[in-house]
């Protein structure tokens, strides 16, 4: 955030001849100075009047309350949430049980990682009928062998003479349609080996799918019947739904895995902003955990449709995480560098005071005398303050000292009381 410039002009204060002391003792009966401020005090509450002595020691100085221009950036609350789009819901791919261990929340995985494991007879089903399919591929290419076999006979039978034409025209047929019907089985096995990959299982670990495979295949026997269910993304698990013993469907979130390194801010925008937003406009993002810092982001989304109720639109603000730091549904402050600027007239915070719950500035009345004015603040900086109310350009203000006056204002009204 950009610092305003120093509001005030100081320039110390004349010298004026001394009115009154305040000394706080422990004397039983009122003295002539208590007296005297007594009236004072009924006089005026809000004034107060030091003499030259106390005004040297207090180290009074003035300055005039000076227009200056304010690099106006726009400050909405907001709310920190994982990256959607590095964020992943793990599911089932058919019914099961779960068998084992799951990974549990908080768990760092990397992407094909195994999550949990199901049983399922979705998977018998599957192995029987590749195994059905490879029977029948088996049994379409021996009869293509036999076709193509009776093909050659027949052509040989032909040029010799001693076969027909007929003869050999359907002993053709009967070769093409094996060749046809071999295709069709061809697919069937590839359709089967597809649905296996797909549960996650390799036809080859099948048990004594081949004989290289026979005694892996048996080694591995209950394994080749459990869905593994893998991250599809690197990441942390956030969310896990599902316990061992569970029974779960394919429509039943299991996991839900992100990758905290990026996370989202979300904020609502007042509708009379919406003309300084753009996207890539940056942000400063700040969190309560870490006081006096800003995480630097990015807008990335600006909503199409007003929030009826409120007259918002919803931001969103994209930023990295270093370390993690920064954690999900944590409340943020959002300073979005718009690059507008407005006049407005400060102070320093030394100079802002508080008396009986108001916000006070002391300007000078008279001679050594002071009046505590009543103000509204505004934004705070790192040195200076926005003044809303109660000050205009050029009017005189206490810069040092206003805490000491604040001080003799108590004592004052404490001894009128």
């Amino acid at each position: 955030m950009r610092t305003l410039e120093p509001a005030i002009r100081r320039v110390p204060l004349a010298a004026a001849p001394a009115i009154l002391m305040i000394t706080l003792g422990g004397c039983s009966q009122p003295s002539a100075v208590t007296e005297q401020v007594e009236a004072q005090v009924a006089a005026d509450p809000d004034v107060i009047r030091l003499d030259e002595r106390a005004v040297r020691i207090a180290g009074i100085t003035l300055g005039e309350g000076e227009v200056r221009k304010l690099q106006e950036d726009l400050q909405v609350s907001g709310r920190v949430t994982v990256n959607q789009n590095a964020t992943a819901r793990v599911g089932s791919f058919t019914e099961g049980v779960v068998v084992g261990r799951c990974e549990s929340v908080g768990s760092d995985v990397k992407k094909g990682q195994v999550l949990a494991r199901l049983h399922s007879h979705e998977i018998h089903e599957a192995e029987a009928s590749y195994r059905q399919a490879r029977a029948e591929l088996e049994r379409r290419q021996t009869q293509l062998q036999f076709a193509e076999k009776f093909y050659q006979r027949a052509s040989r039978l032909h040029e010799l003479k001693a076969g027909s034409l007929q003869k050999l025209q359907e002993a053709e047929a009967g070769y093409r349609s094996a060749e046809t019907i071999l295709k069709i089985a061809r697919a069937g096995v590839e359709r089967a080996e597809n649905h296996l990959r797909y549960l996650g299982l390799a036809p080859e670990q099948l048990p004594g799918a081949s004989d290289e495979h026979a005694d892996q295949g048996r080694g591995t026997h209950e394994e080749a019947h459990l869905i593994e269910v893998r991250s599809p993304v690197s990441g942390t698990v956030i969310q896990r739904m599902v316990s061992p013993g569970a029974v779960v469907t394919p429509s039943d979130p299991l996991y839900v895995i992100s990758d905290l390194r990026s996370l989202w801010v979300i904020a609502q925008v007042p509708e009379q902003h919406l003309s300084s937003l753009r996207r890539g406009l940056a942000v400063d993002v700040s969190v309560r955990a870490y006081p006096g810092r800003a995480f630097p982001a990015r807008i990335t989304y600006i909503g199409d449709a007003l929030e009826p109720e409120t007259r918002t639109v919803e931001v969103r603000c994209e930023l990295r995480n270093p370390g993690r730091q920064l954690k999900t549904e944590m409340l943020a402050t959002l300073t979005m560098r718009t690059g507008g600027s407005r006049e407005v007239v400060g102070a320093p915070h030394d100079a802002l005071q508080s008396v009986d719950g108001n916000e006070v500035l002391f300007v000078p009345e008279g001679e050594h005398s002071f009046r505590a004015r009543r103000v509204r603040a505004g934004r705070h900086f790192d040195s200076v303050v926005e003044i809303v109310s109660g000050l205009q350009a050029g009017d005189k203000v206490v810069v040092t000292g206003a805490f000491h006056l604040k001080s003799e204002l108590l004592k004052a009204r404490m001894i009128e009381e």
